[in-house]
């Protein structure tokens, strides 16, 4: 548990935490930004505890990209330190999860189906890559013959991921169902849309959308456009539940996933947890806080002070304080 005032720094503990097992913040999309203005670049090192013991991993941050490092080699690319450090995190900004724009549902969803389903990256690269090149080929006049070739491969790439994601959500859904009712005590459902027409073949689709798939210079459907539907009474979140109550969904959404790969891993994962307290009454935190407790796993909470939090004994407590924290005996 960290605490501190406003602007101490107790953030961004959190957010190097969650850059370690992501590659990316949950405050930005900007990687670039976390770089100070002075600095040619940011570095964020940790270790792992694993059954085999402690792993090394890092993430440099510069105007070159990323440069990840685990267990002492330079990786290509994110895909291990994702494996190699389970994270999710419960944020100022999470009730975005719930109302804003699908990618963030996306990137959650594909996150979970990541860690329960094998060679699901590898089945992901092969439809990205495809993807971008039909794409370039729509936007460079490509021949019919050329947008053909790639729309079979997006298409059989699209079914293997329709199908893992399906599935994953099909064991998430129950969870989450089981999570929204402790926090919000309503009926709360998610469902998944996979990004083009149930009843459409997705290869025939693309073809018949080639000439608005040109105007528009990008593929309009597949598996680049599913999204996650959450419902509160049979009625769709986003125009209907306030803002706490789309925090505690999001919240919802995360502790269920945690739960279902921790469970598929058989090892703990790590969770963190900024100002849980910020838009919840009395009520709605304790129920939170309740089920943070039994994250399986490592949490890791940050807030102004612990008094309103019924944390459990034992609970390791700092103090930030320009960006140090310093632990309170």
């Amino acid at each position: 548990m960290f605490t501190g005032g406003n602007g101490a720094g107790k953030t961004s503990l959190l957010e190097a935490i969650f850059f370690l097992g992501r590659g990316r913040s949950f405050r930005t999309a900007d990687n670039r930004v976390l770089v100070r203005s002075e600095a040619s670049e940011a570095r964020i090192t940790g270790r792992v505890n694993q059954v085999a013991g402690p792993l090394p991993v890092g993430i440099g941050i510069s105007s070159n990209g990323l440069e990840v490092h685990v267990g002492g080699r330079v990786t290509a690319g994110t895909a291990e330190i994702v494996a190699a450090l389970p994270v999710q995190a419960i944020h100022a900004e999470i009730d975005e999860l719930v109302q804003g724009p699908p990618e963030a549902r996306r990137r959650v969803l594909d996150w979970g189906v990541f860690h329960v389903e094998q060679h699901y990256l590898d089945h992901w690269r092969r439809f990205r890559r495809a993807l971008l090149q039909r794409n370039a080929s729509l936007r460079g006049s490509g021949t019919d013959e050329l947008l053909a070739s790639w729309e079979g491969e997006i298409a059989a790439a699209a079914d293997i991921l329709d199908r893992q994601r399906a599935a994953y959500v099909e064991i998430l859904a129950p969870r989450f169902r089981a999570h929204g009712q402790a926090l919000l005590g309503r009926e709360v459902e998610l469902a998944y849309q996979r990004g083009w027409p149930a009843d459409s073949d997705l290869r025939s689709l693309l073809n018949a959308s080639r000439e608005g798939d040109r105007q528009a210079g990008f593929t309009r459907a597949g598996p680049q456009r599913a999204d996650l539907v959450i419902r509160v009474d049979d009625k769709r979140s986003r125009w209907r539940a306030s803002k706490g109550q789309q925090k505690l969904l999001g919240a919802a959404l995360v502790l269920a996933q945690c739960e279902l790969v921790a469970e598929a891993l058989g090892t703990g994962i790590a969770l963190v947890v900024d100002e849980p307290a910020a838009d919840l009454d009395r009520s709605h935190l304790t129920a939170l806080m309740d089920l943070v407790a039994r994250v399986p796993g490592q949490v890791f909470l940050a807030a102004l002070d612990s008094s309103s939090l019924s944390l459990p004994a034992g609970t390791a407590m700092f103090h930030v304080e320009h960006g140090q924290a310093k632990a309170l005996l």
